[in-house]
């Protein structure tokens, strides 16, 4: 159930159109997980500024049911080199927020995963 949410003050025009399969697939095997359980979200368009300027930026969540925590270190950097190299937004310009869900607190087909 991963969800890969980026925030940008990029035009839409900008972004890839291949990049939310590319980053669908990016985040599957970088946690671990089923492709098919993986949602990607991209809000281009936003009014944002970073560090005091309106200079390409972004926000980036990363929300998980387990796979986040110690790896966070890891994840944080493969996360920006991918978003630097498909995005051109600069390591320096975006946050990535980890998220790690409880089992309970996730739903899909009228069930969550809590067991």
């Amino acid at each position: 159930m991963p969800t890969f949410a980026i925030y940008t003050n990029l035009p839409k025009d900008k972004i890839p159109g291949n990049f939310l399969l590319d980053a669908s697939s990016f985040i599957a095997k970088r946690l671990g997980k089923p492709e098919s359980y993986v949602t990607v979200r991209v809000h281009p368009d936003q009014m944002m500024s970073h560090g005091g300027s309106t200079d390409p930026c972004g926000s980036v969540e990363l929300y998980s049911i387990g796979a986040l925590g110690e790896k966070n270190k890891e994840h944080s950097k493969e996360i920006a080199d991918f978003i630097e190299k498909n995005l051109g937004i600069a390591q320096d310009r975006f946050y990535v927020t980890f998220v790690d869900l409880e089992r309970g607190n996730v739903g899909l087909n009228g069930k969550t995963f809590a067991q």
